[in-house]
């Protein structure tokens, strides 16, 4: 779709600090978590949250065409979830999809753009050869990054894929405020934590670990996100069994040698992490091991207000950190 017929309101607004929501959508394979941010006593704080499987067949993610499936039967689960929740009266939202639908990166630039519209052509014409798609085809978000030189970091997915969600939920009654990926939606979470407890110019990793993939990505100085690669996804073709600890450590070395031997990285301080995968018994182990510093999980109620009456177990806040995140739209 050309950019000049996208709807102001739907843009991917991932890097740039939206209104909150409200209520944040996270959708994964056979399974999606719903959370709601409520203004009590003068400050923003989570009232809401909840899991809720998902029928097989509903929803296929793809970075190349649309995902939803079984629009019929998605609606259902959602508004039953809705109204079983006191949530339906609620229309703002946020959505979170798999880190795998998008193309997250930085591009550095020889000199800034004049204008926003030069900013995406520009910035399209530099990622054409990364992306698996026409760049006619691309919704591109981007945020400059504090630099002696032109930096921008940028979001890309495919019109087709951004389009249906957003029609999808507009259909419902919503206006859709984001649609981002789910390591982004989780590393606003995790950025006021790491801001007052590593200390200033300190370097980063957080490790998502989804039940189907996991995510790597590099924060330098504290804020400002370096690197956020996909891995251990199986193919479509491929064997129909999840990785385990020794696939996730082949990725994490190269990881951590990119880290110190190409990036010249000195002030790693600490790795974070949130994991939907309890059988990785030696996660926090093996990050230790391999980036040589101390870790820790990602800990939601540190991170973001949450109601006296909201009981929420550790699982449970793993589970819907990434709706949190896109509730709060930036926590601050």
């Amino acid at each position: 779709m050309p950019q000049s017929k996208l709807r102001s309101n739907a843009l991917l607004r991932w890097l740039v600090e939206p209104e909150p929501p409200g209520l944040g959508l996270d959708l994964r394979s056979g399974e999606l978590s719903l959370a709601r941010l409520a203004e009590k006593r003068g400050s923003a704080e989570l009232d809401l949250c909840v899991t809720s499987p998902l029928p097989p067949g509903c929803l296929q993610f793809n970075m190349l065409e649309p995902n939803i499936q079984d629009g019929d039967t998605l609606t259902q689960v959602i508004e039953s979830l809705l109204l079983r929740t006191g949530a339906a009266n609620s229309k703002r939202i946020a959505l979170t999809v798999p880190d795998y639908l998008a193309r997250v990166s930085v591009v550095e630039l020889p000199e800034a753009p004049r204008s926003n519209a030069e900013t995406i052509d520009v910035l399209k014409f530099r990622l054409k050869k990364a992306l698996p798609f026409d760049t006619e085809h691309a919704r591109i978000a981007y945020e400059r990054l504090p630099s002696a030189t032109p930096t921008y970091l940028t979001g890309v997915m495919h019109e087709a894929v951004v389009s249906q969600y957003e029609d999808f939920f507009t259909d419902m009654g919503f206006h859709v405020g984001l649609v981002i990926p789910t390591s982004v939606s989780l590393l606003r979470v995790l950025s006021p934590l790491a801001e007052a407890n590593l200390s200033p110019g300190a370097d980063y990793f957080f490790v998502n670990v989804e039940r189907e993939y996991f995510t790597v990505s590099l924060v330098r100085e504290r804020r400002v996100p370096l690197l956020i690669r996909a891995l251990g996804l199986r193919t479509p073709d491929g064997p129909q069994v999840a990785y385990g600890e020794d696939e996730l450590v082949q990725e994490i070395i190269p990881t951590a040698i990119y880290y110190r031997e190409k990036l010249r990285g000195t002030t790693l301080e600490r790795v974070y992490y949130r994991s939907l995968r309890p059988d990785l018994v030696h996660l926090r182990e093996i990050l230790e091991a391999q980036f040589e510093v101390a870790s820790e999980p990602l800990n939601l109620s540190s991170a973001v207000g949450i109601a006296k009456d909201l009981q929420m177990d550790a699982a449970l806040a793993d589970s819907v950190s990434a709706a949190a995140g896109a509730a709060f739209g930036r926590v601050a």
